[in-house]
């Protein structure tokens, strides 16, 4: 696989923030309350950026939030075509409780594998491959060790329909500053030699 570094500023908004920074290597935001993810779609109305990556591929992302209320959340999603297909982030629950959300959706339905991390947590890696239909997520608390956290099936044959995608919303009166950074795609054409 060939790696490059993704340049924040090249991604696409699905939905803009009011109050953002981007940089070459890092976005800066900050939600609004009462925004949410939309059950389905790239209608959202949460703060999203997505890029179409090539071939196989491995995207890694680093996450860092400062919660202030319940259901405070961000993370990453991956899209199939016009659909939402999975969504892995991390939810504020209360005070002293906060989880590791990983949603699959089926059609219009999904479900949800999720673990319980601790409310001093203040940064997340992400780490998401693709190769032969076979979608791993993984996530570190050091973006050294990875962890994996869920692993699904894409058919192969709407691999052209992939893309990738970052959000973060308050969905409950609150907002919150996150940032996202250090952002890379490894990326191997069908041809290509595996890793």
């Amino acid at each position: 696989m060939t790696g490059r570094h993704v340049d924040p500023r090249d991604l696409m908004w699905i939905c803009k923030p009011q109050l953002y920074l981007q940089s070459t290597d890092k976005i800066v935001l900050e939600t609004e309350p009462f925004t949410d993810l939309k059950p389905a779609g790239k209608s959202a109305e949460a703060i999203e950026l997505s890029l179409e990556p090539n071939g196989s591929f491995c995207f890694t992302m680093k996450s860092e939030f400062s919660f202030r209320g319940p259901f405070d959340q961000c993370g990453m999603i991956i899209y199939e075509g016009d659909k939402r297909k999975a969504v892995c982030g991390t939810e504020c629950r209360s005070a002293e409780r906060m989880t590791l959300n990983c949603i699959v959706y089926h059609d219009d339905k999904g479900d949800i594998s999720k673990r319980e991390i601790g409310s001093a947590i203040s940064c997340m890696y992400y780490r998401v491959w693709y190769r032969g239909g076979v979608v791993r997520i993984q996530y570190s608390f050091t973006g050294i060790r990875y962890s994996d956290l869920r692993e699904f099936w894409i058919d192969p044959e709407n691999r052209k329909t992939i893309s990738l995608g970052i959000y973060a919303c308050s969905p409950g009166d609150s907002w919150f500053d996150c940032t996202f950074s250090g952002m890379t795609l490894e990326e191997e054409t069908e041809r290509g030699s595996k890793k």
